[in-house]
């Protein structure tokens, strides 16, 4: 069950709660509360699954940023290997090569920067989101929870208070009994 339906049983519970007589209280069934913040807590983990994703898939971009620039670089490599085989100017390969080589290391380092910059991002904002659902939720459960508890409080000094009465009304009725000497 989603944390989001979780919520929205909560909320049901709520709805149906019984009004105490005489208060603007209403009781409702702890158990079921309890149950729903079990449920919640059950499935707090999935943001935390969604942020490992996040940063499996900032690791496979940064993967394939390194393993892009490394195949450019070694294309450089292999072509300035073969322009210099293949000319007999080698001073005029040697520097084509050395350009290529400083190309595709700018290309290959703009590239990883890219990546390393969109996966970053991609991490704060999981971070952000899950930190936002954590302290949603943590604070509706809160207030349930209050509110649960002011419920039963009240249902407890009511249950008090009619002992208390019936207490008083059975020792009048002994005081009241008429001795029989």
């Amino acid at each position: 069950m989603s944390i989001e339906a979780t919520l929205n049983e909560i909320d049901g519970i709520l709805d149906e709660a019984r009004p105490v007589p005489l208060t603007n209280k209403v009781m409702i069934d702890a158990q079921a509360i309890k149950t729903a913040i079990e449920d919640i807590r059950l499935n707090m983990p999935d943001e935390i699954m969604q942020a490992r994703k996040v940063a499996s898939e900032r690791r496979d971009i940064l993967n394939t940023a390194t393993v892009s620039s490394e195949a450019i670089i070694a294309q450089a490599e292999e072509k300035a290997k073969t322009l210099v085989q293949e000319h007999e100017i080698t001073i005029g390969a040697k520097n084509a090569a050395n350009e290529i080589m400083q190309q595709a290391r700018s290309e290959a380092n703009e590239l990883l920067e890219a990546a390393r910059k969109e996966a970053n991002d991609m991490m704060e904002q999981a971070h952000r989101w899950a930190n936002d659902m954590r302290t949603s939720a943590g604070e509706y459960v809160e207030e349930i929870v209050k509110t649960a508890d002011e419920a039963l409080t009240v249902g407890v000094e009511e249950i008090r208070r009619a002992r208390k009465q019936l207490r008083v009304a059975a020792s009048r009725k002994t005081d009241s009994k008429p001795s029989i000497d």
